[in-house]
Order: structure tokens, then sequence, then C-alpha cells
């Protein structure tokens, strides 16, 4: 079998652009020879993050990452992937990560660098939300361009659930014993000021990290390496949706308009709501980071966002050299005037062609009015799922685990109505037995049988008066005294 070594440049190109070779794969084929360290050096790597899937896949990159920063430069393009922990199935439940102090310390510095913040540190040591280690990542990867967030999932468990419910999987996935202490730090009556203080209210109210790392940030996240040299970012819509939004916060948009290379943006399923209130917030709130410049962005799409009439010409006056616009847009469940719906896109359109008059003409503009249940969000077609069939095997076991848990109770729960069956069947046969002995024998009408209970007066063969059971008798003295005569 041939080695590496001996391969032509060609078919060692193909195989190095592989989707199974992870930046850290890179870094140690480079390592081997001179001439596969020259090949690989200005080669860019296309990675897909998992978060919160049972692997530790995003902690493990970034503990490599740490050893070995050279391995992040070569990272031009990120797919984020959603393993949130599902309450009804408790593979699903990733349990926590412990850090070591050394690479505390780096984390640490690399957040006091960056201004991510306190909160963000406190997260990243607690070693449950791995969601907390994007910002992190995103400050080690100074050659980014590509970042697709994917369809989010910001809730850090999936779906609808109670703080119990959650207080009881993290418990479940604790490695320490800080996860113990329930009793002791708080009242029983009290789950929400537990959940709170050992999680966050940020994860209660479902707000990524991200958005938080550029909200606090006082250049908008422009001083990330990661961000700062980013052209195109593309966000999916929230899956599941919360009960009192839509979606996910539109005030990231301008955040990311902001960026100074950006050129291509896709935002899916934005809503103009505060996250924290659930009131309406309009964009034009949060422009303050463009400082009166305009985005560099050259494409935008808009797809299934739920805006108001005001929130279109705020997002065009941050715009001046669209080539492309595509904006479909269904009707607002939450503010909506009653216009039709052609006035509305007419609205639209009218608003962002003289925003870039030069350099967007009509033919590349594209506003459509599409039920929700239409607008059909499509994941990026190269992601990369090393753990698909463990988790298959993984899952077909726990079913097959659970049938035969169930096939088990069945056949004890029907095995116990069958013996309960034949106990039945044996005291009616004794009772029959009894019945007849009863029947046949002459002690049945013996003056020794007890019929009676034991506090009711009971005949015997040696006293067949009736009345001699309670009798009276002088005693000396004023009184007379009744009571019970005794036989000897």
């Amino acid at each position: 079998m041939p080695s590496l070594q001996t391969l032509p440049p060609e078919l060692l190109s193909q195989i190095l652009t592989s989707p199974p070779l992870t930046p850290h794969d890179i870094t140690n084929i480079s390592q081997t020879s001179r001439r596969l360290y020259n090949f690989t050096a200005d080669r860019k790597t296309k990675l897909t993050i998992h978060i919160d899937h049972r692997s530790h896949f995003l902690y493990n990159l970034l503990t490599t990452v740490l050893k070995n920063p050279q391995t992040a430069d070569r990272i031009n393009r990120l797919i984020v992937t959603w393993h949130r922990r599902n309450p009804q199935h408790p593979k699903s439940w990733t349990p926590q990560w412990i850090w070591k102090s050394h690479e505390l310390e780096k984390i640490k510095s690399i957040c006091e660098e960056y201004n991510l913040g306190s909160e963000v540190y406190d997260v990243i040591e607690d070693g449950f939300n791995s969601e907390a280690l994007l910002p992190v990542l995103l400050c080690l990867t100074p050659k980014l361009e590509h970042l697709d967030l994917g369809c989010i999932s910001p809730g850090m468990v999936y779906g609808t659930y109670s703080v119990s419910t959650a207080i009881r999987i993290f418990k479940a996935c604790d490695r320490t014993s800080t996860g113990h202490n329930y009793k002791v730090k708080h009242n029983n009556t009290n789950k929400q000021l537990y959940f709170d203080s050992r999680w966050g209210s940020t994860y209660r109210k479902e707000i990524l990290w991200l958005y938080s790392v550029l909200s606090t940030s006082p250049s908008g996240g422009r001083n990330i390496p990661g961000l700062a040299n980013l052209k195109h970012f593309r966000h999916g819509p929230q899956y599941p949706k919360r009960k009192k939004s839509t979606g996910w916060p539109a005030e990231l948009i301008p955040k990311i308009l902001s960026l100074p290379n950006i050129q291509t943006a896709s935002f899916h399923g934005a809503s103009a709501l505060d996250p924290a209130t659930g009131q309406y917030k309009p964009i034009s709130a949060t422009r303050e980071c463009m400082s009166g410049k305009k985005s560099s962005v050259k494409h935008l799409e808009l797809m299934g966002c739920d805006f108001s009439y005001q929130d279109y010409p705020a997002l065009a006056d941050l715009t001046g050299s669209l080539e492309k616009f595509k904006c479909i847009f269904s009707r607002p469940a939450w503010y909506y005037y009653g216009a039709v719906d052609m006035r509305m896109a007419l609205h639209i359109s009218n608003t962002f062609k003289p925003a870039n008059l030069k350099t967007l003409s009509p033919d590349k503009i594209t506003v459509e009015n599409l039920h929700e249940w239409r607008i059909i969000y499509t994941p990026a077609p190269d992601i990369y799922f090393p753990f698909q069939e463990i988790d298959e095997k993984e899952d077909k076991a726990e079913q097959d685990k659970k049938l035969k848990e169930e096939i088990e109770a069945k056949e004890y729960i029907e095995s116990r109505i069958w013996n309960e069956e034949e106990e039945e069947e044996e005291e009616e046969e004794e009772e029959y037995e009894q019945y007849t002995h009863d029947y046949e024998c002459d002690c049945f009408n013996c003056l020794d049988y007890l019929s009676c209970g034991d506090d009711e007066p009971y005949q015997t063969d040696l006293e067949p008066d009736e009345d001699v059971s309670v009798r009276t008798r002088n005693v000396k003295g004023t009184k007379k005294r009744s009571h019970f005569v005794g036989f000897n």
C-alpha cells in the first residue's frame, strides 16, 4: 500500500480535503515530513461543530486548540449543529466535562483580553453548555470567513420543560458535588432561585451567549478575530419556537451587518421582540453600533422574519452597497396593520431600492409573501456528522432494552394475574370442602361448636339453664353487688 509521501499532488490534495479530517489531523500530517508540511501550509479547513453532543466534540476541540493554537489557523468555515438534552431520551443527557486548572487559566485570559465578560467564563467553568465555548473558539480562529449557525436551539434542554425537570437532568449529568447542594444552599420550595443561581437566567430566557458577547462588547464583536474577517454569515430559525416569541431576537442583525468584511448575510426566523421581556423592540434601538457607517454587505436575505413596517427602513439605512436582496415575509401574528400583501411587498421594495440606488437593480430584488409553513429552511449540504452511526447504534440498543423491559413487565403482569386466578380457585375449593364437612358431620349441631364471636355469650353443656349466666347474691354490708358467677 503506497504511503502519503509517494502519492501525486492531485491525489494528495483530494485526500486532505475529505470531510473526516479535522484541523488536528491536518496538523499531525503536516508534522510528518517537509513535503506534507509545505503542502498543507495554506490549506483551509471546513469544520462542523456539534453543540452539547454527548461526544463532547466542542470541548475536545477547544482543548486541542489551547494546546496547539496553530490548528485553529486552518479553520476557514464553521458549521454549527445542535444536540440539546431531550427529557424524553436520557441518552442525550450529555455529562458534564471537567477542566484542568491550566486550561481554565488560558480561557480566563482569553475572556479578559477580548472582553467576553465574566459570566461567559463562569458558564464555561461550569461545564454544561458547550454553546458558551463558541465565542472563545471565535477568538482563536483568525482566518474564519464562513459561519453557519444552522437551525439554532437556544435552550439547554430541548423542547418545553419545567424547572424541576431541568434540575433533574442537570443533576444526572453532574460529575462533581456541586449539583447536589440544592437542599443546603436554597429552600426546597424555591427551585427557580436554584436554577438561576446555578445556570443563569439567560439559560431560562434562551439567549445565546454569542448574542450576549456581541451586545456587551464595546466594539460590537469587531475585536474578535473570528468575526473581524468574517465574510459570509448564515443564521437559521429557532427550533422549537417559544411561546412568547416567534423567533430569535432581531437585535443581532445590526451587530452582524456592522462587521467590517461582511459580504453575504442570511437571516431566517428573526423577530423584533426583546428576549427578556417579550415586548416589541424596534431594530432602530440597536443601530448605535453602526456609528453612522454603512454596512459592506452585498447579498442580504430576510426569510420568515417577524418585523413591523418601521423595521424595514431601519435595516435599509444600514445598507449602501447591496447587489442582491431577497425577502420572504409572512403575516406578523403580533404586530400587523392589516394592509394587503401587495402593499407590504411594495413597501419593502421601495425601502431598499433607494438606499442602494447605485448597486441594486430592480431585477435583483425579490420580495414574496408566503405562509409560515411554506418557508422552508434548508441546512448546509456539506454538514459532516461522524457520530451518526454511533448514535444510531446506541439509540437502537436503548430501544431494544426498553422493548425487552416492556415484554418482561407484560409477562410478569400476566403471570401474576394467572397466579391470582389459581389462588382464587384453590380458595373456592377449600371453602367447598369445609362446607361439605360441616354439613355431613354431626359436630355442626354440637353445643361445643362456637358459632358466635369472642365478645358474645356462648352456650356450653355444663349450664343448660339460660339464666344461670347472670345472678345476684347478698353480700355482708348495706350494698348489693351484681356480678358474673364463675365456674370452677
